[in-house]
Formats: C-alpha cells, structure tokens, sequence
C-alpha cells in the first residue's frame, strides 16, 4: 500500500505532465554535427587542449578526496587557485567552494541572520534565495532590475542590518544589472553589496575578470561570487572579496565547513582555466560581438528576446507547449536549445534558452539564423 505522500508525488508529476511541465534528465548523446546552443561553456573551453595539458602537468597525483579542508588539506593548488583568483578580480583573497550554489547558499547562511534584511532581485538565482532561506534573515524581493523598487523598499528599513545581493549577468533573460545606480544604494544606505558573476566573469571585464571590473566597481563591491564552470568549464565556485570575510566564511559558512574538499585533478583543471583566459583577453569581446549580431537578426525576424544584451538569449514563446514544440524543431535541425518553464521562469514567460559560445563558426551562425527564419511565422504568432 502506498502511503499519503506516495500518493501526493504521484499526483504532483502527473499535474506537471498535463501541463507540460514534467522534466527528465537527458540521456547523454554525442554532439556530433549538432550546434550546441545549451551549453554554459560560453568560451568553448571544454574541448581546449592548451588547458588540458597545463592541467596535467599540475597534477601531482590522480587520487581522490581526503576530508573537509579544515580537516585535511589535500593539495598547495588551493591556495595556487585562490591567489589566482584574488590576483584576477582584484581582491585581497578568495575561498573556493565545491560549486557555485555551494558558495552563495554557506555565504549568505553564514553572514546573515535573522536581524538581517537582505534585498534580492526578483529574478536571482535559486541559489541566492535558498542562501537566504537557510539563513532565517528577512527576505525582501525588489522588482526585476528595479532601482527605484529597491530604493523605495530599503528605505523602509534605516536602522536594520542589511545586504543588497544581485546577478550580474542574469542566467535566464540575458540582461545586465544596474550595478552602477546598486552600488550608489548600498553605499548611500550601508548595505554589504554582494554581486554573483557566474555567467559573466570570463567573458566581460578585462581578461574576463567580470562586469564589476568593468564598470569599475571593485572598491564598491564587498562580495564577488562566482563559478568554474560556466566560462571555464570547470567545477567548483568561489567568494572573492576581503580577508576579514573570508576568514569568517572558514569559520561560519555549513558549506565551506561539512563539505570534503575538490580533489587536485579539478583545481589543476581550474588554475589553467583561470590562466588561458586571463593571457587570452579578446575571447569574452569576440563572443559579444557575435551575440550581438545575432540578437539583431533575430529582433529583425520579429522574435521577443526580451531585454537580453549579452549572448544568453531567450526566445520568449509565453506558453510552455509552444517552446517544447520550438525547442523540438530545433532538434530536427540539429540544434540543441532547450525549453525552459516554470518554475526556472515565471507562468506564461517559457522560452527557449540560446546560449552562443566562442566555439560556434560563421557557417554554423548562418545556419542558425536561416532555421529562425524558417520558424518564425508559426513561433511568433500569438505569442
């Protein structure tokens, strides 16, 4: 017999199914002869082999994990690693964390508390609003990129402890923070400003070190957080700001602290990473060049891509059966993209999820563009 919650998750994955809703994990597929429009290796590092072999030659030993680092440390690249890092965004010091949700749900958990209001864009990761959870502070979400919304509601709170926490580059829409005006508020009201650079850093920024170097933010900044993955298709995440934080992130945050630590194969991986693109600073210029050419081309097909800026673009279908059917088609094209609902978007804004990489060619661009303009007349209609 089953029991009661049984019963409700069957009932719950038949609901997601009607509506189209339901998601599996796709069984892995060899991306021969296919454009792949789904990856987060925005500068198609996966494949590079100057970073493979600076990696190897790293590696000291092909074992696995010891412990936490405060149990055992297991190789000199985390410190290597971390001082790279610091060196690229401009930072007294930095930590790394074992994935980018890793680093913001033990940053958060661990620097706010339940006296703490922390103001978080509407559309932030769903790690940030599970950081922010953990931690038991008050949750106050502004507007999506909305200066006026966050100003109005922080000043709702003159005396509270309080943290402004934003994507700089947001995974879903493509569009870019306001960090300039977010900064002038946090400085203006006293706020630790923390900023996540995962699908920025790499690409924008001077030798990819992000959009906070770019807009000349550093000193205004207190916490840069960020991934391995993504651009340097590695794995890991990482805090960069100053040593007093860190040093409370060793002592305070649950996922730095009960985590056993990357095994030295994935730091060596990371440190090259970080390097190729630190000494190669015309990647991340190359791809926006491209993104924007082709986000173009595809406002011209009459496409609603949203306030996408960046090479994330989101073809805004509205209803979820329509971006599976777009996404589908794509397929049969040999384009990977895929159909992105509720609950990643809010209900009535599915869309299909373009992510251009360094490693697309001109060909491959003008195959793309001639498969939008042949599914243009049916996507675009009533959407």
């Amino acid at each position: 017999m089953k029991t009661s919650i049984e019963l409700r998750l069957e009932k719950d994955l038949h609901d997601l199914t009607e509506n189209s809703l339901y998601r599996s994990i796709p069984e892995f597929k060899h991306n021969c002869g296919m454009i792949d429009c789904a990856t987060n290796s925005y500068l198609n590092l996966d494949t590079n082999h100057q970073i493979e072999k600076a990696a190897n030659s790293m590696i000291s030993t092909t074992s696995g994990n010891l412990a936490s680092r405060l149990i055992r440390s297991g190789s000199p690249l985390f410190s290597e690693l971390e001082c790279e890092i610091a060196e690229w965004k401009g930072t007294e010091s930095a930590l790394l964390f074992n994935s980018g949700y890793a680093a913001n749900t033990g940053i958060i958990q661990a620097l706010a508390r339940r006296s703490t209001v922390v103001f978080s864009d509407r559309l932030n990761h769903a790690s940030i609003v599970d950081g922010i959870v953990l931690s038991g502070a008050k949750m106050v979400r502004y507007d999506h990129n909305n200066i006026y919304d966050l100003e109005s509601k922080i000043n709702d709170f003159p005396d509270s402890e309080k943290i402004i926490i934003t994507d700089a580059l947001f995974s879903m829409d493509g569009d870019i923070a306001d960090l300039v005006r977010i900064a002038r508020i946090a400085d203006q009201t006293g706020s630790l400003l923390m900023v996540d650079e995962a699908h920025s850093s790499g690409v924008y920024g001077h030798a990819g070190n992000g959009l906070v170097h770019e807009m000349q933010l550093s000193d205004s900044v207190d916490i840069i957080v960020g991934t391995l993955s993504k651009a340097l298709s590695g794995v890991g995440g990482y805090f960069a700001g100053s040593r007093l934080i860190r040093n409370y992130l060793i002592n305070k945050s649950r996922s730095f602290i009960y985590s056993t630590a990357l095994p030295e194969s994935c730091l060596a991986r990371n440190l090259a990473a970080v390097r190729y693109i630190r000494h190669h600073p015309r990647l991340g210029s190359e791809l926006i060049e491209m993104a924007h050419e082709f986000r173009a081309s595809l406002t011209e097909m009459g496409y609603n891509i949203g306030a996408s800026v960046s090479y994330i673009i989101p073809i805004i279908t509205g209803s979820a059966e329509k971006a599976i059917a777009l996404s589908d088609y794509l397929a049969k094209q040999n384009i990977i993209a895929p159909a992105i609902r509720t609950p990643t978007v809010p209900v009535g804004q599915s869309r299909v999820r373009l992510s251009l990489h360094h490693g697309i060619t001109r060909d491959e661009l003008a195959h793309l563009q001639t498969t939008f303009e042949g599914a243009s007349l049916w996507v675009n209609a009533d959407s």
